[in-house]
């Protein structure tokens, strides 16, 4: 009887499967095999001043051991590379994000590899190296955002908490950026395997949230909501929920200056969803978005200035979809 049921149940999975995978999303701009042989993260920000989003881009190409961060402008009509960085293979994997961690309030970007921390702004039409050292922290996710509602983002750092026999108990970290490099604010609790992590304000407190994707392997996890404690100096759970998707987000964005603050997570079967917070709960805006490929980022930003933002999803390993923001 349960290997009749097995039977079923593998049965049910593979005639469901074709059915999900075969209402994709209509994209406004594809581009298959772009740019890089592997992307790992996007990030949307208008670091020029210009009232429309550049696209930050942390991709790889294998046969050429080249692992860099490249600058996108939307360009009548297409995306057309402003800037590169340095190659950064040798510092091993590499974190990207765009936020506001200065506290003139000027937006950045900050790569963070595996030694050294890289903050770049936008100065006289050129995009300029402002701040470089080392570390020691051994990163495995980044995010920027204001937790305190000073108008300077915090860094986000996953860090190891606790290795044990069968998983790693991680933590997400609280940093400011100093002349001095990074000052540490405080910490979250053990979250277990954080496998993908964003911050943004969904409950429009003027205040960020920390969200984490938490779990074993690819399966479905935990997602973890954290407030910011200034007392306490802490990241305080405020709830967890399991099951939120049917297996591990690759990717997760915050977009608040839209309607409404949505959740944005991109998984590994090709399905963009979008959540809203309600009653300590996330709950699905609309239908989830499906695509040709597995997801392995999302971001939201206006690439044209026209006023309306735009959603930029990945799939693996590197083709780009732009939909129109739901």
């Amino acid at each position: 009887m349960r290997l009749l049921k097995t039977v079923i149940t593998a049965l049910l999975v593979f005639t469901i499967l074709p059915l999900t995978w075969s209402a994709p999303a209509s994209p406004q701009f594809t581009a298959e095999d772009y740019l890089y042989e592997a992307w790992f993260k996007v990030e949307a920000a208008d670091l020029m001043g210009l009232g429309a989003s550049q696209l930050a881009v942390l991709g790889r190409d294998y046969t050429e051991s080249q692992l860099s961060v490249k600058l996108l402008t939307w360009e009548e009509g297409k995306l057309t590379t402003y800037w590169e960085s340095p190659n950064l293979s040798k510092e091993g994997p590499a974190l990207l994000a765009a936020g506001r961690p200065l506290p003139s309030g000027q937006p950045a970007l900050i790569i963070l590899t595996q030694d050294q921390l890289y903050l770049y702004t936008y100065e006289n039409e050129n995009i300029i190296l402002v701040s470089q050292f080392k570390h020691t922290l051994s990163p495995y996710e980044l995010s920027v955002a204001d937790l305190d509602g000073d108008g300077q983002d915090e860094l986000l750092i996953v860090r190891v908490g606790e290795r044990l026999p069968t998983f790693e108990e991680r933590v997400v970290e609280v940093y400011r950026l100093t002349a001095e490099g990074l000052v540490k604010m405080g910490s979250s609790p053990f979250l277990g395997n954080i496998r993908c992590l964003t911050a943004g304000d969904l409950d429009g407190d003027g205040l960020a949230e920390v969200v984490t994707d938490a779990g074993l392997s690819t399966r479905s996890g935990v997602f973890t909501l954290l407030d910011w404690d200034p007392v306490k100096a802490e990241l305080v759970p405020r709830f967890q929920e399991k099951n939120l998707l049917s297996n591990m987000a690759f990717g997760m964005t915050i977009t608040t200056d839209a309607s409404e603050p949505l959740l944005y997570t991109a998984d590994g079967w090709g399905r963009l969803n979008h959540f809203r917070l309600e009653n300590n709960e996330f709950n699905p805006a609309t239908d989830y978005l499906t695509f040709p490929n597995g997801l392995v980022a999302v971001a939201t930003g206006d690439l044209n200035g026209d006023g309306q933002r735009e959603l930029i999803t990945v799939g693996h390993p590197n083709n780009l979809f732009i939909v129109g923001l739901i």
